[in-house]
């Protein structure tokens, strides 16, 4: 579908954050195989009706690190405490959310008696980041450090506790599952262009055929798995959509005959007869 302008921004907003998270995930790798600490990632939380979210906990000898992970590109300054962009324009500082979240979770972790000391860190993980005029003492990891800092973390670390996992597992029953933070647009099926993308980058495949090959990266799959794959792709964006022969025709856009589709569900879903439409579940 076509984004509206503020969509779009959104959109690109989040994917830079989450190729940030991923980044961040594979940093931290040699601390989780060290067992040096246990990672809880994107963990949404509730103090006192404030909702808030950590991008991710590392619990390691009776302390609790909480990593804010910001995947800012460009040169930035900060100037009377704000932070300007390299555009110039003033932006969200992030050590203000940091704080903030630091203060939640220690009320929270004392309301639940979890023995932890918690120390935050914000983690500027792009190494086309900079940072000028920057005050001193400052709980900033900038790219440069990581390494370093991942190698301090190693060795002032003993191995996991069990009172560590006890604690994470504590924090993980706390929990409250889906974020209030995320916004998806609001879409109908037929304003969505109908076809069947290719599951390594994402662009449709131009035409049907008992290979498909998609034309952009040259990945291969078989045409059944991808209809089903298409199948779950419809049941997830419209879980209240009965699942029909006619409507997966459609959505797949390519297929020519409704009987390949017919018989993909015939072999993997549970056919319903009914009167007026004929569903599968």
């Amino acid at each position: 579908m076509n984004f509206s302008e503020s969509e779009e921004s959104y959109y690109l907003y989040k994917e830079k954050g989450y190729e940030g998270e991923v980044n961040f995930d594979k940093w931290a790798v040699p601390l989780s195989v060290s067992e040096k600490m246990i990672f809880l990632n994107d963990v949404n939380l509730n103090q006192n009706n404030n909702h808030f979210q950590v991008d991710s906990f590392g619990f390691s000898s009776g302390t609790l690190h909480h990593f804010e992970v910001k995947n800012l590109e460009g040169d930035y300054s900060i100037d009377k405490g704000k932070w300007i962009s390299p555009l110039g324009n003033p932006v969200k500082n992030p050590l203000i959310q940091v704080d903030k979240t630091e203060t939640l979770i220690n009320q929270l972790i004392n309301n639940h008696s979890i023995p932890l000391t918690v120390k935050s860190h914000l983690i500027l993980i792009n190494p086309e980041f900079h940072l000028y005029n920057v005050p001193s003492n400052l709980p900033i990891v900038y790219p440069a450090q990581m390494n370093r800092f991942r190698n301090s973390l190693l060795h002032n670390s003993s191995k996991i506790r069990n009172a560590d996992i006890r604690a994470a597992e504590k924090l993980l029953a706390l929990n409250i599952g889906e974020s209030n933070y995320s916004s998806v647009p609001k879409y109908r099926f037929d304003e969505l262009r109908k076809g069947m993308v290719c599951p390594g980058c994402g662009e449709f495949y131009a035409e049907f055929k008992r290979v498909l090959c998609c034309g952009f990266c040259g990945g291969k799959e078989y045409s059944p798995d991808a209809i089903l794959r298409s199948v779950e792709e419809f049941r997830f964006l419209f879980p209240d959509v009965r699942l029909t022969t006619v409507k997966i025709h459609e959505w797949c856009g390519i297929v020519k005959d409704e009987r390949t589709i017919r018989i993909v569900l015939q072999k993997n879903f549970i056919y319903q007869k009914h009167s007026q439409c004929s569903y599968y579940i």
